[in-house]
């Protein structure tokens, strides 16, 4: 998985590029396939600034992915995503930031401080080397008898609709 950099003192909004949020509203929605809405910010100096807007009905992931690509996106800042859609983001060069929940203000600014990680969804983490971002959940409680499924399996049971 890609993790972008840690925003700091020349943290990357200062580097000039692309990022999309997948919306829901005014808040990430909570699964990126089928947020209606895709928001693209440039950043630079003054920090993220609306660039534009994308409604999308829900539909293809290949369809959002090619989207995104076209604009020029760098980075994608979601909620849940399913493993097929994130491997396509991520063969297509996308940095991903999965597993995010809050209003559109609210990541902003914490994608600014570089503390995404504070705004992951409850039993979810997006660190490295922790499980590529999967729910902390996976393996417990197996259908009843602890049996732990495989990943791709797991991948897909966490596609949830609004």
């Amino acid at each position: 998985m890609k993790i972008g950099p840690k925003p700091g003192p020349s943290g990357p909004w200062k580097t000039h590029m692309l990022i999309c949020l997948a919306c829901y509203e005014d808040r990430l929605a909570s699964v990126f396939e089928s947020a209606p809405e895709l928001r693209l910010f440039k950043t630079g100096e003054q920090g993220p600034v609306l660039a534009g807007r994308m409604s999308l009905p829900p539909g293809e992931p290949v369809d959002r992915v090619s989207a995104l690509v076209a604009c020029g996106v760098q980075l994608l800042i979601c909620g849940a995503v399913c493993g097929c859609t994130r491997r396509m983001l991520e063969n297509s060069g996308l940095i991903i930031h999965p597993w995010v929940r809050g209003g559109v203000d609210e990541v902003l600014a914490a994608f600014e401080r570089g503390a995404l990680d504070k705004l992951s969804m409850p039993g979810c983490r997006n660190r490295p080397g922790q499980g590529r971002g999967r729910c902390a959940r996976q393996g417990r409680g197996g259908g009843g008898l602890g049996q732990v499924r495989n990943a791709a399996a797991i991948e897909t049971d966490n596609h949830i609709g609004e």
